[in-house]
Order: structure tokens, then sequence, then C-alpha cells
């Protein structure tokens, strides 16, 4: 392959020899790109906003289709939204006395209930939306309307109003920062952006996904891996025709003057020409459910070919490109099939710390551009009426769902430790089993107390003490624990009672 320089001086008109094959692009950047350059390979030098604005409708309207009618890509997304998700995040306020701690937390979960303006979904479930608009689209919009609730936007509805001034349909300052948000209503096919309005920056809520310094409105997270959502799809198609074919019966029927008897019995076929192929049977059909019928003459026959369809690696090939599916969410393979059956405690162990490192991103990316942003807009109307002097008072802390337990037992020993030793809190550890801490303490009180009051009664009546713990699931000290903790005491006193004496 020869590639030609520049010519700048009179002798320095000289062919570049590569010594390689055509298509070879070897272990070093530098040649891969004289190699693409003598294929008449080019990569235009687009800032990121400019192919945000040929491409990005395009690739949201390929993610919405994969979500109606990929399974995997639905289930993949669905699973990557309950892990990082989960019910929502927990609200936890320091800093203020305990009683206005507890009564912004109960005003947050008030609110946060039914936080959009059709009241037709929690808290929980807005969070959900945001982040499976956030990975499907790349972006989400809200409006903090003055009725104190959201209206939420889909991606697409944030479009250039017309003119074609505004191609993200966001309107921004010299430094590339939003000034005005504008935000078409749907109409039967498509956005209508004759309608559109504009709304300012402090009145949305804006979560963006984007991939470079220069973009401002974010792609769908998978968008890397649609050509191989694309071939999944493919395979999986030609496997099952594959065993469409080789569940149909093969037939040869050899008989005298078979052609002319074949023809009678069959019927025409529709679909076929008499022009298109050769013979007076070519365009004639024999209906059967589960067979192919060859009417020929003595000496024709029909053989099959032996075919090694389905194919025999089909599986391994399949979890090969389900592996490869998962990449850009970080979520390994056991995550995308939610099939653990190769894996032992402490492989699944590994994938899943993995993959919280990718999910942790997208928590803190939540926690950052909408959890806090709501909670500052309705903080701002509570505090009057909690007389309330500065919003420093207060510390706010999200608690994000925790990573999923495998093994119940290995898992509690490990939270317990760690809450033990002061790496994380009770809290934390109730919010990862989907429950309340709040609800918890007061419940298991009840039933301390409960225990208590009938190991008193037992006692009474027989004169028999009783452990209590045994009433509300707490653990028994051992007896050989009690006597253990009898020895040492008697130690002790020994121990007191000799330096008394000295």
């Amino acid at each position: 392959m020869t590639v030609r320089v520049p010519k700048r001086q009179s002798d320095s008109s000289r062919p570049v020899i590569i010594e390689m094959h055509k298509g070879t692009y070897g272990s070093y950047g530098y040649r891969a790109v004289r190699t693409a350059t003598g294929e008449n390979r080019s990569y235009q030098l687009y800032p990121g906003s400019t192919h945000d604005e040929r491409d990005r409708s395009k690739l949201i309207g390929q993610s919405r289709d994969f979500m109606r009618n990929n399974s995997i890509y639905k289930g993949m997304i669905e699973s990557a939204v309950d892990y990082i998700v989960g019910s929502g995040y927990e609200i936890q306020v320091t800093g203020g006395s305990d009683k206005q701690n507890r009564e912004i937390e109960q005003l947050w979960r008030n609110w946060h209930s039914r936080p959009e303006i059709r009241n037709v979904l929690s808290g929980g479930e807005v969070a959900q939306m945001v982040m499976r608009e956030l990975i499907v689209t790349g972006d989400f919009t809200a409006i903090k309307t003055d009725k104190g609730v959201l209206q939420l936007f889909e991606a697409e509805q944030l479009a250039d109003p017309g003119g074609g001034n505004y191609k993200a349909g966001i309107k921004k300052d010299l430094y590339g920062a939003p000034m005005m948000f504008y935000l078409c209503p749907w109409k039967n096919y498509g956005v209508d952006t004759r309608n559109g309005r504009g709304v300012p920056v402090s009145d949305i809520v804006f979560v963006t996904n984007p991939e470079r310094p220069s973009q401002l409105r974010g792609v769908p997270a998978c968008q890397a891996v649609f050509p191989m959502l694309h071939r999944i799809n493919d395979v999986c198609d030609s496997e099952a025709i594959a065993w469409q074919l080789l569940s149909r019966l093969a037939v040869s029927i050899t008989r005298e003057q078979g052609a002319q008897v074949g023809y009678t019995e069959s019927k025409e076929d529709d679909t076929k020409d008499a022009t298109e192929l050769e013979g007076d049977l070519a365009t004639r059909l024999t209906e059967l459910d589960y067979a192919l019928l060859f009417h020929g003459n003595p000496g024709e026959e029909v053989k099959g070919i032996e075919r090694n369809i389905p194919g025999m690696n089909f599986s391994e090939s399949l979890r090969t490109f389900l592996r490869l599916l998962g990449l850009p969410l970080g979520m390994p393979l056991e995550l995308v099939l939610l099939d653990w059956t190769q894996s032992n405690y402490s492989q699944s162990r590994a994938v899943l710390e993995q993959a919280y490192q990718k999910f942790v991103r997208w928590q803190n990316k939540l926690r950052d551009f909408y959890y806090r942003p709501l909670f500052e807009w309705k903080f701002e109307s509570w505090r009057a009426g909690m007389n309330m002097s500065a919003k420093k008072e207060i510390n706010v802390s999200w608690i994000t769902p925790d990573y999923p337990w495998i093994d119940q037992l290995k898992e509690a020993q490990a939270q317990a430790t760690k809450v033990e030793r002061g790496f994380t809190t009770h809290s934390a550890v109730c919010k990862s089993l989907g429950t309340d801490r709040d609800e918890i303490i007061v419940q298991r009180e009840k039933e301390v107390r409960d225990a208590i009051a009938i190991a008193q009664r037992i006692e009474k009546d027989t004169g028999q003490a009783v452990p209590y713990q045994q009433f509300c699931g707490l653990k028994i000290e051992s007896q050989k624990g009690q006597l253990a903790s009898i020895v040492d005491s008697d130690r002790e006193e020994s121990s007191s009672q000799e330096n008394e004496n000295e």
C-alpha cells in the first residue's frame, strides 16, 4: 500500500511505503491511522453537541423501540433501576434539634409520597422513572410548578420551538450554561414544536448524562451496544427458523408418472409465477402442516442435508453476546440474565462489587441533581413555619439502596460487624433490607416490652425466672456464657477485696 505525502518542496514528493497488508492495523496507533487514511477512511472532528443534534433523536427512538419490543434490553434496564434506586432514597436530617429533624423528615416523606402533578406516582416511582429515562434517553426534565409539585416531561419534549436557534431545546449563555428550557407538548404523531414554551432554569429540574465536555444533553447510555442487540435478535431468529425447518418432515414419493399425479394432487401457488422457475410443479403447492412433499419419477430422489442446526454452541455464543451487552452499565452477565447457577458466593459477591462501582456513580447523579434540588426547593417553603433562622442549621444525608443480600447468614454477620466497627449505620442496613429504621425501632420496643411483661407474669405465677429474650427473638446468652460471666465477676470482686485489704 502506498500513501503519498503532500507536496511542500520541489524535491519532497516521494511515496511513503507501509510494509503491511491492506486492512492490517498492527499494534501501533499512528500506523493504524495511516492505514485508515490509505483506505480512504476519514473521521470528522465534530463537537459532542453536533453529534447530539444529528443523531440523538434517532438513538432515542431506537432505545424506546428496544424498551417496547426487546425483553433483554428492557429487563437489563429495569434491573439496573431496581439496584440503583430501589424504592427510593431515605432522608436523614441532622444539625437541628431532634424535634426539628423529625419534623423536617416527616414533611419530606409526606410531600414525596405524591410529588407529581397528576397524583398517580409515588416518590419512589418518580425516582425510578427519572433513572429509567436517564439511562434510556440520556436526560430527564421536570418543572417545579406553582402548585408545589413536579410536572414530568420526556426527553423528546425538550426540543427547538422553531427557527433552529436552539437545536437542543435549551438556550445557553456564553459559557454554555442553560438559561431557558423549551418544552413542547405531544401531539398524535410527534412533538408539537409550534406550541412550545420557554421555562427559566430556576424552575427546572434537569438531570443529564453527557459524555463529553461540549455536550449538554445526553444520549442513551447503552447506545454503543445497539448493534449487539440487533445481532442477538438475528441469532435468536435464525435459531428459531432452524428449529422450524428441522421440525418439518421431508417425504419423497416415487411412483409412475409422479410429476403428473403430483400436479393433479396439488394446487396453484399464488406466490409464484410460471416464469420464475422451471417445471410445472414449480408453481404448484401441496399444503400439509408439518411436511414438505416431493413428487418425482422413478430414479429421482430428494436427500436431506445433514446440518449442525440448531447450533451446538448456541447457548455459549448467546451468553458471550449478553455479557458484552451489559458493559455500558457495568452489569455482569449474572445481573443481565438474573441467573446465578454458574456462580458461587465469592464469584457473585465479586461481580456485584464491580457492578456497584458503576451503580454508585448513578446513585450520586440522582442524589446531586434530583433529590437535593427538590429538597432545597421544598425546604424554603417549610423553613418559615418552623422558626428556623438559617438553612445551615441542618444537614441532610440521603441513604441509598445497598448491595443485595446473597447469603443471608454471611451478609447479616458482615453487616453486624460493620455497624459495630462504625463503618456503616443501622439506618443504612435497614434501608438495604427495604425497611425503615424508625419503624423497626418502634416495633422492636413494643416487642421487648411485651416480652418482659410475659416473663414477669410467668415468674410471678411459677416462681421460675424465664429469659424474656426468647419471647421477642433476641439471642439468649448460653449457660456456659453465663457461668463464665459469673466467674469473671467473682474474680473482679476478689481482686477488689484484696486491693482494699492492702
